[in-house]
């Protein structure tokens, strides 16, 4: 169904009509313009400098990094390097031992609070590891 103020924008623009100035910054104020409304479109893909607030489901089909820095290898190599995944990552799990550098999100030190979606999988987390542990 189509919503309400849409359907009033395409009114402003029917055939034959004349818009006026107030129907134009009507229809100007419901669009997203890049750099004005935090938005960033290049070639590496679309940045957002505000917070993305998500009602509803997320869908993803690829790899989500959740991460302060951009990935320097790909998940898939033949022989992954500590690099290859950013610390902070966070990704679904089934195992009995933890992967090296990964720990539960548990809500423990510092760690995400993360309920799976199943009991038979848990969240785990890159983590920086030190001398200590």
């Amino acid at each position: 169904m189509e919503s309400s103020l849409r359907k009033t924008l395409k009114s402003f623009f029917r055939r034959g009509a004349k818009p006026t100035e107030s129907q134009f910054a009507k229809w100007l104020d419901a669009c997203l313009l890049q750099n004005e409304d935090g938005i960033k479109k290049s070639e590496s893909g679309v940045e957002f400098s505000n917070d993305v607030i998500i009602k509803g489901d997320l869908k993803l089909d690829g790899t989500f990094w959740l991460s302060a820095d951009t990935p320097k290898a790909n998940l898939l190599d033949a022989e992954p390097t500590s690099n290859s995944v950013p610390v902070g990552a966070i990704f679904l799990w089934f195992g009995q031992q933890l992967p090296k550098d990964y720990e539960l999100c548990d809500g423990k030190l510092g760690r995400p609070l993360l309920s799976p979606p199943d009991k038979h999988v848990k969240y785990i987390i890159k983590q920086i590891k030190n001398d200590n542990g």
